[in-house]
């Protein structure tokens, strides 16, 4: 019997939770970064993930092939060389040139899914990203826009994030989901990890803070370990543009959660931005209902009344 495969809209659905999930990561770790090395938290974080997940992989892991090896292992190296180049360049840019310019992520599927996947984008997708990006922008609200060199870093980490989804689009069909997350997550501890041990620093904190403990909870269950795990089984259903754009309502789930958790405000930008987001996401639905409304016979209206 073959596995149900769920609709297209549930997978969706799913992935703004994925969205989610990373979003609530953002406050949470604003808690704790300016106390601990970057590197260092990150690093905890996905090393607790992966103990988290290793019950759950070890069938998978006991007739692990080489070829799933290497595509968890190519996947753990894109997202975590995205992760590296985005956060140092926001060390060498502001915080909003960074939120905008890694959501260049949705304009590099656009691009790169004809000659990595032989798929052309459709208009719908286009038009659908056009109105992700204005959202990103007007959420950024960036004022007398100047470059830096973080801009670039951040720019080529949107870049590594584009390719990471386009593999995951490609590699989840083909080897089991699970595993594949396993070891994508324990590739990224050992980057993290290393990055920190590289740069001199402790690998592992002196002071646990009660605020270290609940970050570290929060983002390697929700963040990482549920997140990934959902995007690595469901992403498929979808398509990598589509998938983009649903993960670009991260930056949306961001502000709601340091509101709940942070207490910050909103402003006009960002809840304009976030309904932006929100329509580009929904309306290739929304061109769809009324392209099928647009082709019924007038015979058959007739027959409705």
């Amino acid at each position: 019997m073959k596995p149900r495969v769920p609709k297209r809209w549930v997978a969706e659905l799913l992935l703004a939770v994925v969205a989610a999930g990373w979003g609530i990561g953002f406050p949470v770790m604003k808690m704790v970064v300016n106390t601990y090395p970057v590197m260092m938290v990150l690093g905890l974080r996905f090393l607790l993930s992966a103990f988290f997940l290793l019950p759950f992989s070890l069938r998978g892991l006991g007739t692990l092939s080489r070829q799933t090896f290497l595509s968890g292992l190519l996947l753990g190296l894109l997202l975590g060389t995205s992760f590296v180049f985005l956060i140092y360049g926001l060390q060498l840019t502001t915080a909003s040139n960074t939120g905008f310019l890694a959501g260049l992520s949705v304009i590099w599927v656009l691009l790169l899914t004809g000659p990595l996947m032989g798929k052309r984008p459709s208009f719908d997708a286009i038009l659908a990203t056009l109105f992700g990006l204005a959202g990103l922008y007007l959420m950024a609200d960036i004022q007398g826009w100047q470059l830096h060199l973080g801009d670039g870093l951040v720019v080529i980490g949107s870049l590594f994030t584009a390719i990471h989804i386009i593999a995951l689009d490609r590699f989840c069909a083909r080897h089991n989901n699970m595993t594949l997350t396993f070891l994508q997550i324990s590739t990224m501890a050992v980057i993290f990890l290393g990055l920190q041990h590289i740069s001199g620093g402790e690998i592992l904190p002196r002071n646990w803070s009660s605020k270290l403990v609940i970050a570290l909870g929060i983002t390697a269950v929700f963040s990482t370990v549920i997140a990934f795990w959902v995007q690595a089984h469901f992403q498929r259903y979808s398509t990598p543009t589509r998938a983009v754009l649903i993960y670009n309502l991260e930056p949306v789930f961001s502000a709601l959660f340091a509101l709940w958790l942070l207490h910050e405000t909103f402003s006009a930008n960002v809840i304009f931005g976030g309904g932006l987001i929100l329509i580009g996401m929904c309306l290739p639905g929304i061109l769809k209902i009324f392209s099928k409304r647009s082709n019924v016979n007038p015979t058959d209206r007739l027959r409705g009344l």
